[in-house]
């Protein structure tokens, strides 16, 4: 059953950094594939977006949202930090999962944030 969990930090990304490395790593050892991504949209509800997008059987089974941006900026490099961090782990070999993230991601171009700046991790197994 797909569902949505909240482990996140809306401490300074200074402070909570290593731990936030740290979950991607849990993630990352432990499904063939992740997503990082970021919405200002109810978590829920981009879950769902990414539900619809793919077949059976390729379904996400969980997002977990990680970090709550207090900035629409910070949301942006947070997602880009971890991203280059969990490529850069996999290129090493010290992961053996897919990251399914592109250099041609759809982010916004502009601050919404009627729910928020929310970072999250998509994972399959």
């Amino acid at each position: 059953m797909a569902q949505v969990e909240y482990w996140y930090s809306d401490d300074s990304f200074i402070h909570c950094e290593s731990a936030l490395r740290r979950a991607i790593g849990q993630y990352a050892s432990r499904n063939r594939w992740i997503y990082i991504g970021l919405t200002q949209q109810r978590p829920e509800d981009r879950f769902n977006q990414h539900q619809r997008k793919w077949a059976e059987g390729h379904k996400w089974d969980r997002m977990i949202v990680i970090y709550r941006a207090r900035t629409f900026s910070l949301m942006q490099t947070v997602e880009d930090r971890l991203i280059k961090y969990a490529q850069m782990q996999i290129d090493f070999g010290h992961y053996a999962c897919t990251l399914i993230n592109d250099k041609d991601s759809q982010r916004p171009k502009a601050a919404l944030a009627p729910n928020g700046f929310w970072v999250y991790c998509l994972v399959q197994q």
